[in-house]
């Protein structure tokens, strides 16, 4: 076929270059191109977006890809051929694992800078789309893959959503198709880990917080912190790791995975529905929503002086002197004490909790801690005044032995699934209620030097804890007017410059109910928890309906499996069941 003189003229460009970068790709496709310039290479698929060869030569390729509404690409790179494209016509949505979305219209071109990119390009809009794209090198022919295959539907992509694929993929054959379900905007990272700053720190030392169970040494090796694996690292730097083994897994893969950025609001039998009404095939569904923000007080007026501490921008944008409240004592409150000081706050800030507890510090120097005594061991406890009464015989017995406290708390969680399971929903609710905000700040502990800045701070009265709620909030011009009722019962007014909700993860259904979590309940795929705690699930993460059988087909991780077994939202938690629903879903590794 002759092609028309505006790809002659193209390729030309590509001829006169031995080697090329996505600039000089895309110098060559900022000349002008007609509709009528690709239209024989036009071809619509209604399974898939179609690859049209446009021309050749021996270190270029032109293809024109042809896309209807909803048909995207799967997420994947381009190994070391540089790459360019334009869009002749429609919008084109780009998600690229580690950033942002970009939405590119008609007339622009886009340079794919970078051997690491790995990225979804898919139809955004009504319209039909086409685009044409420039490899150099061509891209390897890979073997066709099947049409169809076994589809596999993960409702969320921060880390659990993302550690399930990433096992998935290494252990999937070409006939494994993943769709990933994400919401937000972000791919790999979720809130917590899409962060910025280099400020906001990890809870859990390095050296437990590997992606990979069977290589517990992952993460510090991949941060070269060998010399010190017991640090606190950055959480983005956390981020950044989990990416890099999700691309890793990407490339090295044979199933493929694509992503949709909608809301699931429905799951059947044989689909997961998103809120547009597509439905996504899926034969095995994975429900990974991760942890929802507590309900911050109903007071609060919607006021942009009202922030939250996931929020990086807002939180830079605060003022750098004046009051600022606090909304919560647990280790978020912490990030944006350190937050403020990072950037030269030297206003007063108040932290406002019902029971005015911070979280305890970790150990100074790490130490594994010896599992409790046999006595101990053998009289697990079946009410919560028995637990309670147990937990401080742990302690008063560990530290007998001339250990510290944390060994007692890290012993006891070893436990807690057998714990739980014991435990009578009435209890289960009661402990949530009433010894919860206890057990936590003695679990989510937090580094030593974090505590040390709160009580810098508080030395020069810069900084208070109090123990206290929230009960109106009314705008002014000047501030925020905060009613606080005491822990004692006194109430009074303070002004304030801005507010920070640093209330932490929501407990209970009542607080997660989202519409998919609500339809799995109404539909009898799932069943409540009796006491209040989200849905049940057995010990493999596979949902249990109404009648106490699991569903083999269905599977939580993260936070909605906490009714069940309560230590599921940890990172070294969340890794060891990924790997296991995935060895459930692909028993045999590729």
């Amino acid at each position: 076929m002759v092609l028309p003189p505006t790809l002659q003229a193209i390729t030309r460009d590509l001829d006169a270059r031995y080697e090329h970068t996505p600039a000089s790709l895309g110098a060559a496709l900022r000349r002008p191109v007609s509709l009528d310039d690709v239209a024989a290479f036009v071809r619509f698929d209604p399974q898939n977006y179609v690859r049209n060869l446009v021309t050749r030569g021996e270190r270029w390729e032109v293809r024109l890809l042809s896309w209807q509404r909803g048909q995207s690409s799967t997420l994947h790179g381009h190994g070391d051929s540089a790459c360019a494209f334009r869009v002749l016509r429609g919008n084109a949505v780009e998600s690229i694992l580690g950033s942002r979305d970009r939405i590119w219209a008609p007339g622009d071109v886009v340079e794919e800078v970078g051997n690491e990119l790995v990225h979804q390009v898919g139809n955004g809009g009504a319209d039909t789309l086409l685009s044409l794209h420039l490899y150099s090198p061509p891209l390897p022919v890979d073997a066709p893959s099947p049409r169809q295959g076994r589809n596999v539907v993960i409702v969320g992509s921060g880390l659990a959503g993302v550690a399930v694929a990433t096992h998935l993929l290494r252990r999937g054959d070409a006939d494994l198709r993943i769709s990933l379900v994400e919401r937000g905007p972000w791919l790999g990272r979720g809130v917590a880990y899409g962060v910025d700053s280099e400020v906001f720190r990890l809870n859990v030392p390095a050296s437990r917080m590997s992606l990979d169970p069977g290589a517990p040494d992952d993460f510090v090796e991949w941060a070269r912190a060998e010399d010190s694996p017991h640090e606190f690292l950055p959480r983005a730097r956390y981020g950044q790791y989990v990416v890099d083994r999700f691309r890793a897994a990407l490339r090295g893969s044979r199933a493929k995975l694509r992503v949709s950025r909608a809301e699931a609001v429905r799951v059947e039998r044989d689909a997961v529905v998103l809120a547009s009404g597509v439905r996504l095939p899926a034969e095995v569904i994975v429900l990974a929503t991760g942890l929802d923000t507590r309900s911050a007080p109903s007071s609060l007026p919607s006021d942009p002086r009202v922030v939250d501490a996931w929020d990086e921008c807002a939180l830079a944008a605060l003022p750098r002197s004046g009051r600022i409240l606090l909304l919560g004592a647990g280790l978020s409150a912490l990030d944006v004490v350190a937050f403020l000081h990072a950037h030269s706050f030297s206003g007063h800030a108040t932290i406002l909790s019902r029971r005015g507890l911070l979280p305890r510090p970790h150990l100074a120097r790490h130490s594994a801690a010896p599992p409790l005594s046999a006595d101990l061991s053998a009289t697990l406890p079946s009410d919560l005044r028995a637990l309670v009464a147990w937990g401080r015989e742990v302690v008063r017995d560990v530290e007998r032995r001339g250990e510290p406290w944390q060994h007692a708390v890290d012993a006891i969680r070893r436990h807690i699934p057998a714990i739980w399971g014991g435990l009578s929903p009435e209890d289960r609710a009661r402990f949530v209620r009433s010894v919860r905000p206890y057990w936590e700040v003695l679990r989510h502990r937090a580094p030593i030097d974090a505590l040390a800045l709160v009580d810098t701070l508080r030395a020069r009265n810069r900084l208070e804890t109090e123990a206290g709620s929230v009960t109106g909030c009314a705008a002014a011009d000047d501030g925020l007017i905060v009613e606080i009722r005491r822990s004692g019962g006194r109430t009074r007014c303070e002004r304030y410059d801005a507010i920070v909700r640093c209330t932490g993860p929501a407990i209970g259904r009542s607080e997660v109910e989202t519409p998919l979590i609500r339809d799995l309940i109404e539909s009898g795929r799932a069943a409540p928890d009796p006491a209040g705690l989200g849905i049940r699930t057995d010990s493999a993460g596979r949902v249990v309906g109404p009648s106490g059988e699991p569903d083999a087909s269905l599977f939580a991780i993260g936070a909605l499996r906490r009714a069940s077994s309560w230590e599921t939202t940890s990172v070294p938690d969340i890794v060891v069941h990924a790997l296991d629903i995935a060895k459930q879903i692909a028993p045999s590794s590729s």
